[in-house]
């Protein structure tokens, strides 16, 4: 778990892309369809307080409970659970999604707080993040 110095780390891993798309399609990418460009969801409940499981193929598996829930602006998400040992560094990070649009395109900013070079998944996790932010999730919402 983080102590409150280590909460707002400047090295938490961090993405921010630009898309054609609007914000209600990227909030519903975030929410009703993380399945289509990130993994399997399932127990989900896409509302304040709610939870969900996200479950990869190889049988790894992170829940998240939802601490922020404003449609077509921002996602906040605590990870909860998980499984291997490998995810359980996860728990106990915050997941910040902001969603602005503006001219007919859509800024997505990532905040993982939590994820630092200090801890052992970070590379693989960084890069990982990299590729489902910048082409899967990028795709899923560009897509006409």
């Amino acid at each position: 778990m983080l102590n409150k110095t280590e909460h707002q780390s400047h090295s938490d891993y961090k993405k921010q892309i630009m898309v054609q798309s609007n914000a209600k399609t990227v909030f519903n990418a975030l929410t009703e369809n993380i399945h289509l460009w990130w993994s399997q969801t399932s127990e989900s409940s896409q509302k304040t307080d709610g939870q969900f499981t996200v479950t990869f193929d190889n049988g790894y598996w992170w829940t998240f409970k939802i601490l922020e829930f404003v449609p077509n602006t921002k996602l906040v998400w605590q990870c909860i659970a998980g499984e291997p040992d490998f995810n359980k560094e996860w728990i106990g990070h915050i997941l910040h999604w902001q969603i602005k649009e503006e001219d007919s395109k859509t800024t997505i900013s990532f905040h993982q707080t939590g994820l630092t070079p200090q801890i052992d998944c970070y590379d693989v996790c960084s890069r990982t993040w990299d590729m489902f932010i910048t082409e899967k999730l990028k795709a899923f919402v560009e897509k006409k």
